[in-house]
């Protein structure tokens, strides 16, 4: 229905526009020849006459004596060009004469022209026969003025003729013009009069509904979901009207039943943040506490912080940001330490994005946990272990020292079997000894109490330091050894002495771990602007993932290590890069590429 009455609106005005322009088009068209005929023809013949004005002015003047003792007589060319030029344009005239008037002069003018051209004829013939001294010369010349005289009369009248069928045609076209103008004039008012009408009437019927509905979508927009649209008529608005009404509904109802799943919702997650032990806060765009459980509500009040994150959290919101969404630390060292009510509780920060079902990122949710007992289990562990490896350590140096006693002979000669088996008990002795100094250095480590004596270090020295110390150990000559090391590396802070336990370990089981021959590489990158990553990249067996997670565990060996130790070196080069505020890995192909990395940081120039 809308559509046939916009398709009948625009047609009528289409046909309109249609009928005017192919009208003006013919119109002008025919104006345009018939004018262009007109002028064309009496141009034609105003030349003509023109030029027998002329021609026979350039014949009288050239045949009369002027300065000369005799007229020419004899050179006839000049008349001979004009009498043929007569002869060609008189039938211009005699084409263009459309009246019997017309025909009547151009008549008189060809039998005027042609007396006028006998006459010199006659006076040509005259002069063969007697000369100039011939007395029929100036008897026929006496008719020459009047023959010169009528044709100069006829061209003129000619003239007159057709200077007014020209000025007659100008008058046609004017009014021809005018006609046209008139007609154009109604047409187009015609035009507008159907354009005022048909948008009067399209305007009623469609520009009024759209701004309906338009003003009721906009108060949907603001939650208004009460509205609802008449439907004034049954065509395509009134369609768009019925379902317009229907989206309303069902978004009633949507909201409805939404706003009811969100108070269900918001009472659960209620419940959940108040049953749960451990601080959670609930953070906005700009991280600031758009809501908390009870328990940080508490931790808050016991802080005194007046609803502002203190600044160790903020420190850690911040590194959130830069290494990604989920950031958790797991290693006790790291806990934060608050101090309430003369107690020391230990929390290790928990950041993780709040998801929406559609993807989108609500928000961010930092959780404490709460590890104060297991730091000091931590912490009571390492002690134990300290002071246990300390007391074990006295009675195994005397030992020890029996032992060397012993095999040197100095008390009296053993038996063969004798020194085989104190040989056997001096080297688990030396094995225990060893594995109690790295339990006491890794306890120094974990407690803090290890000193280091941080240097600028250029990175080329790092690599240098751990290669020719390994170069021509007996485990690296069957495996070509080389540094990788690019030239223009930043230098890094580190303690040198330290540092070398670290690649250490890296180089120890990369040569006892790689297929014989294969090569072992020690390298340095530059990783990102802040980090050196140091690495040993060998080919062996590899580790598994389930190793990978857990091969830097203190005591932890995979089931593929068959060799000597008790799982400590690894551990204690964990706590070595750590202390260097630094980051440790291992990336692992089965049967493949094993890289063992750390990342030291750059020295900052000030």
């Amino acid at each position: 229905m809308l559509r046939l009455k916009l398709t009948l609106g625009l047609l009528a005005t289409l046909i309109i526009l249609l009928l005017v322009g192919i009208y003006g088009v013919w119109l002008f068209n025919d104006l345009g020849r018939a004018v262009d005929d007109v002028l064309r023809d009496n141009y034609d013949s105003i030349k003509v006459c023109h030029y027998m004005r002329t021609a026979t002015a350039r014949v009288n003047t050239f045949y009369t004596r002027g300065e000369r003792p005799y007229p020419p007589f004899d050179q006839p060319q000049t008349l001979d060009e004009v009498e043929q030029q007569f002869k060609a344009r008189f039938p211009t005239l005699e084409r263009n004469a459309k009246t019997d008037e017309d025909k009547d002069l151009v008549g008189k003018l060809r039998d005027a022209c042609a007396q006028y051209i006998q006459v010199y004829r006659q006076i040509f013939g005259y002069f063969k026969e007697g000369g100039f001294s011939n007395p029929r010369i100036g008897e026929v010349r006496q008719q020459i003025p009047t023959l010169t005289l009528r044709i100069t009369n006829l061209s003129g009248k000619i003239l007159d003729l057709n200077e007014q069928q020209m000025f007659k045609a100008n008058r046609a076209a004017a009014k021809k013009s005018k006609d046209s103008i008139r007609l154009l004039m109604i047409a187009m008012i015609s035009a507008v009069i159907v354009f005022v009408f048909t948008y009067a009437r399209l305007g009623q019927s469609i520009i009024t509904p759209i701004q309906n509905l338009t003003k009721s979508i906009r108060e949907l927009r603001s939650r208004d979901f009460a509205q609802s649209l008449t439907v004034e008529a049954d065509d395509e608005l009134g369609a768009l009207t019925k379902e317009f009404n229907a989206m309303a509904e069902e978004l009633r109802n949507f909201y409805r039943e939404t706003d009811r799943k969100f108070i269900e919702l918001n009472q659960v997650i209620r419940a959940m943040m108040t049953t749960l032990p451990y601080p959670l806060f609930i953070l906005g765009d700009r991280d600031e506490v758009s809501r908390m459980n009870p328990a940080a509500e508490r931790l808050m009040d016991s802080l005194h912080s007046h609803g502002a994150m203190p600044n160790q959290i903020r420190k850690h919101l911040t590194d959130a940001s830069m290494t990604g969404p989920d950031y958790r630390l797991d290693d006790l060292k790291q806990a934060l330490l608050f101090r309430i009510d003369e107690q020391q509780l230990y929390f290790l920060p928990r950041i993780f994005p709040i998801v929406l079902e559609d993807g989108t990122i609500f928000g961010r949710a930092l959780m404490l946990v709460d590890v104060t007992r297991f730091r000091w289990l931590d912490e009571m562990k390492s002690d134990m272990l300290s002071t246990l490896s300390h007391e074990i350590r006295t009675p195994l140096t005397g030992i020890r020292l029996v032992l060397h006693l012993l095999l040197e002979k100095s008390i009296g000669e053993l038996t063969k079997a004798q020194e085989e088996l104190v040989i056997t008990a001096w080297s688990d002795c030396e094995r225990l000894l060893k594995t109690l100094n790295s339990i006491l250095d890794l306890a120094r480590m974990e407690s803090g109490k290890a000193q280091l004596d941080l240097q600028q270090v250029p990175a080329i020295r790092v690599i240098e330091e751990s290669y020719y110390a390994f170069r021509d150990q007996p485990e690296a000559a069957s495996h070509p050894f080389r540094m990788d090391v690019p030239g223009g590396l930043p230098a890094v802070y580190v303690d040198l002495e330290r540092i070398s336990l670290v690649f250490s370990n890296f180089l120890s089981n990369a040569l006892k771990y790689s297929y014989v021959g294969s090569e072992v590489v020690l390298m340095a990158r530059a990783y990102s602007s802040d980090f050196v990553r140091f690495s040993v990249v060998n080919s062996g067996p590899g580790v598994s993932e389930e190793d990978q997670a857990r091969v830097f565990d203190k005591f932890y060996r995979s089931s593929a290590n068959k060799g000597e130790g008790v799982g400590l070196g690894l551990s204690i080069a964990r706590e070595v890069v750590q202390a260097h505020d630094g980051r440790i890995g291992v990336f692992s192909e089965l049967e493949k590429r094993t890289e063992f990395y750390c990342d030291l940081p750059v020295a900052k120039q000030c």
